[in-house]
Protein backbone atom coordinates (compact mmCIF):
# COMPACT_ATOMS: atom_id res chain seq x y z
CA UNK A 1 0.00 0.00 0.00
CA UNK A 2 2.90 2.05 -0.67
CA UNK A 3 1.36 3.91 -3.41
CA UNK A 4 4.22 6.81 -3.60
CA UNK A 5 6.51 3.47 -3.83
CA UNK A 6 4.35 1.73 -6.47
CA UNK A 7 4.35 5.51 -8.64
CA UNK A 8 8.48 5.50 -8.59
CA UNK A 9 8.58 1.79 -9.68
CA UNK A 10 6.08 2.51 -12.30
CA UNK A 11 7.98 5.44 -13.89
CA UNK A 12 11.02 3.16 -13.80
CA UNK A 13 9.29 0.37 -15.50
CA UNK A 14 8.02 2.85 -18.05
CA UNK A 15 11.89 4.21 -18.67
CA UNK A 16 13.20 0.62 -18.77
CA UNK A 17 10.19 -0.20 -21.81
CA UNK A 18 8.51 -2.35 -19.40
CA UNK A 19 4.81 -0.67 -20.31
CA UNK A 20 2.75 -3.80 -19.33
CA UNK A 21 4.49 -4.06 -15.46
CA UNK A 22 4.52 -0.14 -15.25
CA UNK A 23 0.72 -0.12 -16.13
CA UNK A 24 0.84 -2.65 -13.37
CA UNK A 25 1.92 -0.88 -10.59
CA UNK A 26 0.84 2.71 -11.95
CA UNK A 27 -3.21 1.54 -11.58
CA UNK A 28 -2.36 0.52 -7.83
CA UNK A 29 -0.43 3.95 -7.14
CA UNK A 30 -3.34 5.65 -8.67
CA UNK A 31 -5.36 4.62 -5.80
CA UNK A 32 -3.25 6.93 -3.40
CA UNK A 33 -4.17 10.72 -3.03
CA UNK A 34 -1.11 12.18 -3.11
CA UNK A 35 -0.07 10.35 -6.86
CA UNK A 36 -3.22 10.02 -8.10
CA UNK A 37 -2.57 12.75 -11.13
CA UNK A 38 0.65 11.63 -12.07
CA UNK A 39 -0.24 8.02 -11.73
CA UNK A 40 -2.98 9.43 -14.16
CA UNK A 41 -0.82 10.89 -16.57
CA UNK A 42 1.52 7.48 -15.92
CA UNK A 43 -1.30 5.11 -17.15
CA UNK A 44 -1.51 7.73 -20.09
CA UNK A 45 1.87 7.51 -21.23
CA UNK A 46 1.90 3.77 -21.11
CA UNK A 47 -0.96 3.20 -22.86
CA UNK A 48 0.15 6.19 -25.75
CA UNK A 49 3.42 3.69 -25.85
CA UNK A 50 1.47 0.76 -26.64
CA UNK A 51 -0.30 2.62 -28.91
CA UNK A 52 -3.57 2.65 -27.06
CA UNK A 53 -4.32 5.98 -27.99
CA UNK A 54 -8.27 5.55 -26.82
CA UNK A 55 -7.58 4.38 -23.34
CA UNK A 56 -4.85 7.09 -23.46
CA UNK A 57 -7.19 9.93 -23.67
CA UNK A 58 -9.11 8.75 -20.91
CA UNK A 59 -6.23 8.61 -18.59
CA UNK A 60 -5.40 12.03 -19.30
CA UNK A 61 -8.57 13.14 -19.47
CA UNK A 62 -9.19 12.00 -15.45
CA UNK A 63 -5.96 14.01 -15.06
CA UNK A 64 -6.89 17.03 -16.71
CA UNK A 65 -9.77 17.32 -15.13
CA UNK A 66 -8.44 16.67 -11.90
CA UNK A 67 -6.25 19.22 -12.19
CA UNK A 68 -8.07 22.70 -10.99
CA UNK A 69 -5.68 25.21 -11.86
CA UNK A 70 -3.61 26.27 -15.35
CA UNK A 71 -0.17 25.75 -14.12
CA UNK A 72 2.96 23.37 -16.54
CA UNK A 73 1.47 20.55 -14.67
CA UNK A 74 -1.56 20.90 -16.12
CA UNK A 75 -0.19 22.30 -19.59
CA UNK A 76 2.11 18.96 -19.67
CA UNK A 77 -1.22 16.52 -19.70
CA UNK A 78 -2.76 18.57 -22.13
CA UNK A 79 0.19 18.06 -24.50
CA UNK A 80 0.10 14.63 -23.74
CA UNK A 81 -3.37 14.49 -24.37
CA UNK A 82 -3.06 16.32 -27.90
CA UNK A 83 -0.05 14.23 -28.69
CA UNK A 84 -2.89 11.00 -28.71
CA UNK A 85 -5.30 13.05 -30.25
CA UNK A 86 -3.07 13.84 -33.49
CA UNK A 87 -1.99 10.04 -33.20
CA UNK A 88 -5.86 9.26 -33.58
CA UNK A 89 -6.21 11.46 -36.46
CA UNK A 90 -8.45 13.88 -34.49
CA UNK A 91 -7.17 17.26 -35.55
CA UNK A 92 -10.18 18.97 -34.23
CA UNK A 93 -10.05 17.65 -30.77
CA UNK A 94 -6.12 18.27 -30.73
CA UNK A 95 -6.35 21.82 -31.53
CA UNK A 96 -9.15 22.63 -29.39
CA UNK A 97 -6.83 21.61 -26.38
CA UNK A 98 -3.88 23.58 -28.49
CA UNK A 99 -5.93 26.32 -27.76
CA UNK A 100 -6.53 26.01 -24.31
CA UNK A 101 -2.91 26.22 -23.62
CA UNK A 102 -2.07 29.00 -25.91
CA UNK A 103 -5.19 31.26 -24.53
CA UNK A 104 -2.46 30.61 -20.98
CA UNK A 105 0.77 30.36 -22.12
CA UNK A 106 1.42 31.47 -25.84
CA UNK A 107 5.12 30.32 -24.95
CA UNK A 108 4.93 26.53 -24.01
CA UNK A 109 6.89 24.38 -26.07
CA UNK A 110 5.48 24.38 -30.04
CA UNK A 111 1.53 25.79 -28.89
CA UNK A 112 2.41 29.02 -30.26
CA UNK A 113 3.32 27.37 -33.73
CA UNK A 114 0.92 24.94 -33.72
CA UNK A 115 -1.80 27.80 -33.60
CA UNK A 116 -0.37 29.73 -35.80
CA UNK A 117 -0.07 26.45 -38.51
CA UNK A 118 -3.92 25.84 -38.09
CA UNK A 119 -5.07 29.43 -38.83
CA UNK A 120 -2.74 30.10 -41.55
CA UNK A 121 -4.31 27.26 -43.61
CA UNK A 122 -7.76 29.00 -42.98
Amino acid sequence: NDYPARFALGGLLLESGQVDAAIAQFQQSQKGPAVRVNSLVGLGRCFKAKRLFDLAVTQLTLAKNELTTMDDAKKEVIYELVACYEAMGKADLAIEEYKVIYSEDIGFRDVADKINAFYAKG
